[in-house]
């Protein structure tokens, strides 16, 4: 299995960092989907490099992180020293569940989901499985984009609309009720 540091560095070798323009870029224009919403507050759960914090604090949205690994809590640290990273979930009107659910398991996402309640919840995650690497970069959840939806409606979520971006298999999940 890949360390927390190895993780780090191949996300920003691949360009998944503030130094990538075509990244932040991809990010900015994610945050841009949701202005329209009535969203103020957003968690991005499983922050990564915090590139897209960045673009949603940007756009004026109060932003907290969350992030289980110190690497990239420093990472982000150093590069948006104005982000707030929090040591535990919280309820937001948003959550960035952005390619994070497949590194978890059922059984962690449904503690979160026991835990906090976000209205929205911006998700993506990969139904395509690479077993040549999947396990080594910590993918140990595949589901079809079915199986996702219907896992969210079990949590009390209906599927709004797919987007495109930040992937091609990117939905927004509003909370019923």
């Amino acid at each position: 299995m890949i360390t927390p540091e190895e993780f780090l560095k191949t996300e920003i070798d691949m360009g998944i960092s503030f130094d990538s323009e075509q990244f932040v870029n991809l990010a900015n224009y994610t945050a841009e989907q949701m202005k329209g919403y009535n969203i103020a507050t957003v968690l991005d759960y499983g922050a990564g490099t915090g590139v897209y914090a960045d673009a949603f604090h940007k756009l004026g949205f109060d932003v907290k992180c969350f992030e289980i690994w110190e690497a990239h809590r420093n990472y982000i640290n150093s590069k948006a020293s104005h982000l707030e990273v929090i040591n535990k979930p919280v309820t937001t009107d948003l959550m960035l569940f952005i390619e994070v659910a497949e590194h978890m398991t059922d059984k962690e996402i449904k503690a979160l989901f026991k835990k906090i309640k976000p209205k929205y919840i911006l998700f993506s995650s990969t139904s395509e499985s690479k077993p040549e690497w999947d396990e080594l970069w910590g993918h140990i959840n595949i589901k079809s984009q079915n199986e996702w939806v219907d896992m969210f409606f079990d949590f009390g979520y209906k599927l709004i609309k797919d987007l495109s971006m930040p992937t091609p298999y990117t939905k927004l999940f509003e909370l019923n009720g």
